[in-house]
């Protein structure tokens, strides 16, 4: 996200933002008031998540989707750009009635339950799981 808003505004893009402060949260912080580089830098990082996503929802038909971390903070931004990929690439089924929501827990008390689906996933444990479901 950084380099492209760097790259944006090296182009001469109008911008809250300068070069040197346009770390996450600055670029949260501007979205959320409207500015409209940041946006656009936040709805394209929303698109590429909502592609992940929705490969994620094909594969596993989750109960919801909980998102995380500091570009969360734009909320208002990130999620229709998610949402809209979802929409147009997930199975009707599957997406039908799915909630995506923004964690309301410190970041850091997520990346616990990350690394166990992640074990779960690569030692095959979650396989079996869904597999025998």
């Amino acid at each position: 996200m950084k380099k492209r808003v760097r790259h944006l505004l090296e182009q001469g893009y109008n911008s809250r933002l300068t070069l040197e402060d346009c770390g996450i949260q600055a670029i949260c912080k501007a979205a959320n008031k409207g500015d409209a580089l940041a946006c656009e830098v936040l709805e394209h990082v929303g698109r590429h998540l909502g592609k992940a996503i929705s490969i994620a929802i094909n594969l596993f038909n989750p109960q919801k989707v909980v998102l995380a971390g500091e570009i969360t903070e734009a909320e208002k931004v990130l999620l229709p750009a998610i949402e809209g990929c979802i929409n147009t690439q997930a199975l009707n089924a599957f997406r039908k009635n799915l909630p995506i929501v923004c964690s309301k827990l410190d970041d850091r008390s997520a990346i616990g339950a990350f690394a166990l689906v992640k074990r779960s996933m690569l030692n095959g444990v979650l396989l079996q799981h869904l597999l025998e479901s």
